[in-house]
């Protein structure tokens, strides 16, 4: 069993078959990498936690993964371990505190950033187990269109395209979100879009409408734009500290935006969203001074996810 107790950390279960879904799941894809990513990824699931919300994190970049380096914790067991048969589903997930749980990719394995078939299968049924058990799940996608990262793009409720105000990253989003829609023909509903590394909130709002546009008219979807986010030197410094940045600046710029993000994609007033809720003194408190001094802290927080795997 997990560190953390009560409700509040209570683990979600895993069930041996696929029961009905009841999580929402948010697919947070970018196309090309460097856009961060994986910062709003992660921002949006401890956001959804510090609102009260069951939220499992999941790092689906099987090749080049980070979150587990943007947490600050070393996972001994990932994701790429239960797709190989090596360890149970269960073992894989490692709590960050009450209410959020990491699932993680594993780094350097380029044999896994694109699944075959059956493990595209697997990865979607043990995925759609844990949706079963939590109120959210957000997947955090690897870069590029590979035929893994699509399924779960397609298979999502909501699919988030990220992408800077720079025309390259523009149109890497825009490659994004039409070879999801040839490759699933996903309906259109769904879609949304976010800026990162902003001048201001007019660039980020000009940026994604330009982006919306372009799905419209070529893909034939529409893209609800959802925020912005500024560039904010918070971000970097979370980054290199390895602490999340909702904790390394809870009260940031950048950190308000993303939490501004997250509301708007529960349909929630952006407005009335706390700066802080109860999460984060948890996690201070669960932690430590420093967020995972150890590999230890990440070991405590294995998750048993209720003893029923799937393997």
């Amino acid at each position: 069993m997990s560190a953390a107790t009560g409700s509040a950390g209570a683990s979600p279960a895993v069930a041996s078959a696929a029961p009905a879904r009841l999580a929402r799941t948010i697919a947070v894809a970018s196309g090309k990498g460097g856009v961060g990513k994986s910062t709003v990824a992660l921002g949006i699931a401890m956001a959804a936690a510090e609102r009260g919300v069951r939220t499992a994190l999941v790092d689906a970049d099987l090749g080049l993964a980070n979150l587990d380096l943007l947490c600050g914790v070393r996972a001994p067991r990932t994701a790429a371990d239960w797709l190989a048969g090596r360890a149970r589903l269960a073992e894989c997930f490692v709590t960050l505190g009450p209410r959020l749980w990491l699932l993680p990719g594993a780094s350097g394995l380029a044999r896994m950033a694109d699944l075959d078939a059956a493990r595209r299968e697997r990865l979607l049924e043990g995925l759609a187990r844990v949706s079963a058990h939590v109120q959210l799940v957000v997947v955090d996608l690897g870069a590029g269109i590979g035929p893994g990262t699509l399924d779960i793009a397609a298979s999502a409720d909501r699919l988030l395209l990220v992408a800077t105000p720079e025309p390259t990253s523009l149109a890497d989003a825009y490659g994004f979100a039409k070879a999801c829609a040839r490759h699933a023909h996903r309906g259109a509903h769904g879609w949304a879009c976010a800026s990162t590394m902003c001048r201001d909130a007019r660039e980020g709002a000009d940026s994604m409408q330009r982006l919306a546009s372009a799905a419209r008219a070529h893909v034939g979807v529409e893209v609800e734009c959802v925020g912005s986010v500024p560039s904010d030197p918070s971000v970097p410094a979370s980054v290199r500290a390895r602490v999340p940045l909702l904790v390394h600046a809870g009260s940031s710029p950048a950190a308000r935006a993303i939490r501004g993000v997250e509301a708007r994609l529960a349909g929630c007033d952006a407005d009335l969203v706390p700066v802080s809720g109860g999460l984060l003194p948890a996690l201070a408190a669960r932690l430590g001074v420093r967020w995972a001094q150890s590999a230890a802290a990440a070991v405590a927080g294995v998750a048993a996810l209720g003893g029923v795997v799937a393997r």
